[in-house]
């Protein structure tokens, strides 16, 4: 902004919350640093099992072959979350689905290379989509596309060993689901119980973030985490009439609600002394709802809510939750649920051109055509490796992760090769290939949380176990002389794609979005005052949640990518946590504004430009923003949110 403009007048309570420095993204050391994640032990057993129990159960019958086979359906497991039992099972079940025909695919074209090609680019482009747009977490395309690839190899001399094979990775599959949801016999209500948990333990950490420079971040942790408990009450179909536990389940999410709304709107009002009090106890809310249990009383610490120097509504809701805890009937409240909408609205709503998600689909499943293309036109044994390789270097979130994965893919490969060749070398049989695939499956979930290229240490060895091992004449030749080429190739082609095809792709949509997400701001602020359907209301509201959401996600992607715009686009930080600090702000206010039709026409102008500045990447073209007498918080966020756009992009 130049030095002649004038600021806006306007009258508001000052905001006292620092923004803080803008997040930076990770070197290349940071391929190899580890992280400071716990050991999923559970999770890494029962992979193991999943992938090793097929091979145990072939080889008690004989066929040692089609127990190597199946387990390529145990890979299903590796899609297991921690959501509800109920919505497991079905994601669980479309994922095996996916994995038997991903290989049956494979097994019909195996000697059409053509068509390889063509669908190596449309399971990985369709798979990125659906996970992307429904924002499911985990491995993505990778085991379909791996599904796909290793059935290529795996001679079916005619439609019935074809159909033999499907239906034998459908088994295996199947077993990894009976072990993925083998927990619901022990604790029916454990995900959604944890998600609830996890919470609470956010709320604490935002209120006590209160007053410092990390508390727009632990704001936005807030909303995906309460975000992420809301959908987990959706998904696990709870019925709250017939179940107690269900209904206190609910009531306590309610309540989390409750109390974000209620820290939102006096953020100003608490003093570190008192965010600090209040932290200790959600944390203790936190600490025993983990093992919440059914008819099972939690420690009550009611005496220690009355004693604590606090505003009298902000007591009511803490002791709210404590006889919920005590199982306490309490009067349920109308919140801000934060939800994510239907499946089909969701899969709908990522279809358009300006989609993050649609062309990120694309962008992957052209290369993938392109890598399958190098892949069948060369004379490599084995060469659907180079595209398997692309595929996993490609998950990265952003540019800068692409090549951090080919680099821990390559270098996690190499060494995983020496321990691949040993074990090739020393010619194991039965209940041994057994025994070592499930060491090294469940070594991968173990190690891979602290750092992808250790887990490639042990990816590599045990998918080549699994596909080779039904030649043993040619095992140690392929092994040796073909997947250190596979994957060097597969890594740089993914990188230079991405890098290619994928430079600035956040960089250039940042603006556009920051643009529409203030614009869509105003939009709702108006409908507050005017709108009397609730349920649209509602509508609005989780639409406009998911955009303040998806918002940080993009500015996390550009500050990945290596390019001049995506540095100069730093500097939108303050715009970026300006914008969600007055959604936020907008979706905590549940009651509808009282606007003067004055007022309604100065905030749309206001809005327009603010929306046109930030596309524009220009100072707002502003003399004054409207004075709001009876809502001096939103009028102070408004200020905040223009004082931001006074920069030169």
């Amino acid at each position: 902004m130049s030095d002649d403009k004038k600021s806006p007048t306007y009258n508001h309570t000052e905001i006292h919350h620092k923004i803080e420095a803008s997040p930076k993204a990770p070197g290349i050391k940071a391929a190899f640093r580890f992280n400071h994640a716990s050991s999923p032990w559970v999770r890494g057993i029962s992979s193991g099992l999943s992938s090793s129990l097929p091979i145990l159960i072939g080889i008690l019958f004989g066929y040692l072959q089609y127990g190597l086979i199946a387990s390529i359906g145990g890979f299903t497991y590796l899609y297991t979350k921690d959501e509800p039992y109920a919505q497991r099972g079905v994601k669980l079940f479309l994922a095996l689905l996916g994995v038997t025909l991903c290989f049956t695919l494979g097994s019909l074209f195996a000697d059409v290379a053509w068509m390889k090609t063509i669908l190596f680019g449309v399971i990985g482009a369709v798979s990125v989509y659906v996970f992307g747009a429904l924002k499911i977490p985990g491995p993505s395309a990778m085991f379909f596309v791996l599904s796909f690839a290793v059935s290529t190899s795996i001679p079916a001399p005619n439609l019935q060993a074809v159909f033999l094979h499907a239906g034998l990775v459908f088994l295996g599959g199947a077993l990894s689901w009976c072990i993925s949801m083998s927990g619901w016999l022990i604790n029916p209500r454990g995900p959604e119980t944890a998600a609830v948990a996890k919470a609470y333990r956010q709320l604490a950490s935002f209120v006590g973030s209160l007053g410092t420079e990390s508390f727009h971040a632990e704001q936005h942790k807030t909303v995906v985490e309460l975000r992420a408990a809301e959908t987990a009450m959706k998904q696990a179909k709870i019925n709250r009439k017939k179940s107690s536990f269900a209904h206190r389940l609910f009531l306590l999410n309610q309540k989390a609600e409750g109390l974000f709304i209620f820290v939102m709107a006096a953020a100003n009002d608490f003093n570190p002394a008192v965010s600090k009090k209040a932290q200790t106890v959600i944390e203790t809310f936190a600490s025993e709802m983990a093992t919440l249990k059914k008819h099972k009383k939690i420690r009550d610490v009611r005496e220690e809510i009355e004693e604590l120097s606090i505003k009298e509504e902000l007591r009511t809701l803490l002791l709210d939750v404590n006889d919920v805890l005590q199982m306490k009937e309490l009067k349920e409240t109308e919140y801000i649920q934060f939800s994510q909408g239907s499946v089909k609205t969701r899969l709908k709503a990522a279809f358009h051109k300006r989609s993050y998600v649609l062309k990120n689909a694309l962008r992957y499943g052209i290369i993938m055509i392109i890598a399958a293309a190098i892949a069948y036109t060369t004379n490599i044994p084995r060469s659907y490796w180079i595209p398997l390789t692309c595929a996993g270097v490609m998950l990265g979130a952003t540019v800068r992760a692409t090549v951090q994965r080919g680099i821990q893919r390559s270098v996690g490969t190499i060494l995983g090769i020496l321990i691949g060749t040993g074990i090739l070398m020393l010619e194991p049989t039965g209940i041994v290939i057994a025994l070592i695939v499930f060491v090294l499956q469940s070594t991968i979930e173990i190690v891979i949380v602290k750092n992808y290229a250790l887990g490639t240490l042990f990816i590599t060895p045990n998918a080549l176990l699994i596909a080779e091992s039904g030649h043993p004449d040619k095992a140690i030749s392929y092994f040796t002389s073909a997947r250190v080429i596979d994957i060097v190739i597969g890594s740089v082609i993914g990188v230079v794609g991405t890098v290619l095809i994928f430079k600035r792709a956040s960089s250039l949509r940042l603006p556009y979005l920051l643009g529409d997400v203030i614009r869509k701001e105003g939009q709702f602020l108006e409908m507050l005052s005017t709108e009397q359907d609730e349920e649209r209301i509602k509508r609005e509201r989780n639409k406009l949640q998911g955009e303040l959401v998806n918002l940080r996600a993009l500015y996390d992607n550009v500050i990945g990518e290596y390019s001049k715009t995506a540095v100069k686009l730093e500097g939108l930080w303050p715009a970026v946590v300006a914008t969600q600090q007055l959604g936020y702000m907008l979706l905590a206010s549940f009651e509808g504004y009282e606007l003067s039709e004055t007022e309604k026409r100065e905030l749309k102008e206001t809005f327009a430009q603010l929306a046109a500045a930030a596309e524009q990447k220009r100072a707002p073209k502003l003399s004054s923003v409207p004075t709001l007498k009876h809502y001096p918080i939103i009028q102070g966020e408004i200020v905040a949110l223009y004082e931001s756009l006074q920069v030169e992009i």
